[in-house]
């Protein structure tokens, strides 16, 4: 992690996603999932990491971010509200003790609904997805063939 210098992540952040993945993960070592999990956790860092960016975080900050965030994912084993919100509390307090009030709302808010999101994915997609249902919709919208008439510029169907 020590080789994740300001000047490297703002590198990183210019990247496309794919790319940027990569590269930030390689700044990490990764011992805690050994399965397609891995690559969620890698994916949750970035996530986690540009949304800093984004907002305008010092890189240090965005350094932290994907600290926290790196730290935070293999503890969401359970969708389990008080225990996330301990864990962000503890986290940014102690990575994170000069984050703006600001900032600090809008990445606690972030954190929040990302964490959910990737647990329910996560459950989903490891914890066996086969007894639930997807309700997909298919939206299909034509609309009737016209032409510009060429001499009113109205158009004629």
């Amino acid at each position: 992690m020590d080789s994740l210098t300001e000047s490297e992540i703002a590198q990183i952040v210019r990247h496309q996603r794919d790319a940027g993945v990569q590269r930030l993960s390689g700044h990490f070592s990764w011992p805690e999932f050994c399965d397609e999990r891995r690559c969620c956790h890698q994916e949750f860092v970035y996530d986690v990491a540009m949304f800093a960016a984004a907002r305008g975080f010092p890189w240090l900050n965005v350094i932290q971010t994907a600290v926290i965030a790196k730290g935070i994912f293999p503890q969401l084993d359970v969708l389990d509200v008080p225990k996330l919100l301990s864990l962000l509390r503890d986290a940014l307090s102690e990575c994170l003790p000069n984050l703006t009030s600001v900032h600090r709302h809008e990445f606690t808010r972030f954190l929040i609904h990302t964490c959910f999101s990737w647990v329910r994915l996560f459950q989903a997609a490891v914890g066996g997805a086969a007894n639930t249902s997807i309700a997909q919709l298919h939206l299909e919208v034509q609309l009737p063939p016209y032409t510009l008439s060429s001499s009113t510029g109205h158009r004629a169907a």
